[in-house]
């Protein structure tokens, strides 16, 4: 008996209670990386969503879908602690963990998969919103977009990494093997996870690139401007310790 084909591609979905964005996602992202070629798997991470997010994904999996893989323990975590648990579940060469919402366009998706497979010294790609060639179609709310740009002062400077232009993005893809390497070196569950991410990529010494994106604002995004910045705030703290009690080497 042959040994199927490898899997190319492992997106990583982290949901909560995501019963009306994430099958509408799914329904886009699914029959366009059909039609690019790529064989993919879609691993749905449930955060112990209180909704039919989970029964509802099932369903479109047994349906028209077998690429979905839900996995689900009734648990909530956190967003950094699901997107790390699925990291370690992915089957792909490739791994990409993005958002529920599909706010980053899908072209991005082939886009990164062609420049891993061009450039074998490249390890992971962040995608960015604020390069010359980014495009946003919907803007945040002025107060997010205000503390955006504080944040990402704050993480130029206390990461040093001037030329960095979006720490905060939920789409990055990676190799594999430094997909595991980086998870393994990153703690936080909550906003900050994306930004540690990007440290631990540069303190680790994984070749990385920015690549731009095409980005929609979700106007029933989850992120609470006053709640979330003590959480920032807070966390770059917790980095700040981690990395020197030597966490990170």
């Amino acid at each position: 008996m042959q040994n199927p084909t490898p899997l190319e591609l492992s997106i990583v979905v982290p949901a909560y209670n995501e019963e009306q964005r994430l099958p509408k996602m799914l329904e886009r992202t699914i029959p366009y990386l059909r039609s690019e070629g790529i064989l993919f798997e879609m691993l749905i991470m449930d955060d112990g969503s209180k909704d039919a997010t989970v029964t509802t994904v099932e369903a479109l999996a047994k349906g028209r879908y077998p690429e979905i893989r839900v996995m689900s323990d009734g648990v909530n975590r956190g967003r950094g602690a699901t997107v790390k648990k699925g990291i370690f579940e992915a089957r792909g060469a490739l791994i990409l963990e993005t958002d529920s919402d599909g706010s980053v366009a899908d072209e991005a998706i082939p886009r990164f998969v062609k420049q891993l497979r061009e450039h074998p010294e490249l390890e992971v790609i962040f995608g960015s919103r604020e390069l010359p060639e980014s495009r946003i179609v919907l803007w945040q709310p002025l107060l997010r977009v205000f503390l955006g740009y504080g944040f990402l002062f704050l993480a130029r400077v206390q990461f040093w990494m001037w030329s960095t232009t979006d720490f905060t993005l939920g789409f990055k893809m990676y190799r594999r093997e430094a997909a595991h390497d980086i998870f393994m070196h990153q703690f936080d569950h909550f906003y900050v996870a994306e930004a540690e991410k990007v440290f631990v990529t540069k303190i680790r010494g994984h070749h990385f690139i920015e690549l731009p994106v095409t980005w929609t604002d979700d106007p029933d995004s989850r992120v609470h401007p006053v709640r979330d910045t003590f959480r920032s705030l807070k966390g770059m703290f917790f980095i700040a310790i981690r990395f020197l009690q030597g966490k990170y080497n």
